[in-house]
């Protein structure tokens, strides 16, 4: 009796470990990761203004000033617009999608394995963040206080290597308000 519940014991410990999630898996960089751009938590129709659901259903472009492009550093800011696809709206979160190598560019091999990367400031350092419509109308905004207080977290993360981490906090920290009109 005792064998059996000492083999129970032992098959209900290895089956509650999960490889996924040791401290020591810090995960690899994915040249196919989207990240989310969510609404604050919260956030509902604004009086006179879209539903979280409707800006992700509306939203045709993202535009934001940097005063880095390519990664360079430039004297005045930049602006930078990216759009969005089908495939780059969840509709259940609700989120728009942004590709990971504006995040992490990774330099890839002819297999296709990750040689190199860097971490790309041009969104990291963003300032001025507007979601617009098709008719280019401001429905959403990421406020500059979001970004600026994930920035030192992100390059840290990316720093001890922890793309995992990386993508986690771009995934939660980066948050969009709509717009009231």
């Amino acid at each position: 009796m005792k064998k059996i519940i000492l083999f129970l014991f032992a098959i209900a410990l290895f089956a509650s470990c999960d490889r996924g999630d040791t401290p020591d898996n810090k995960g690899q960089i994915d040249p196919n990761a989207m990240i989310l751009i969510r609404p604050a938590a919260g956030v509902r129709a604004q009086i006179g203004g879209l539903s979280a659901l409707e800006v992700v259903e509306q939203g045709a472009t993202m535009k934001w000033q940097s005063y880095y492009a390519s990664n360079q550093r430039n004297e005045v800011p930049q602006v930078a617009i990216r759009g969005f696809a089908d495939f780059q709206r969840c509709f259940d979160t609700p989120a728009l999608k942004m590709a990971g190598f504006d995040i992490i560019n990774p330099y890839l091999a002819a297999d296709g394995s990750v040689i190199s990367h860097e971490l790309m400031r041009d969104f990291l350092f963003a300032f001025s963040v507007y979601i617009t419509d098709v008719n280019n109308d401001t429905i959403a905004h990421v406020p500059d206080a979001v970004i600026s207080a994930a920035r030192p977290l992100i390059t840290a993360a990316y720093n001890d290597n922890n793309f995992t981490e990386v993508y986690r906090l771009f995934d939660e920290a980066f948050t969009f308000l709509p717009i009231a009109e």
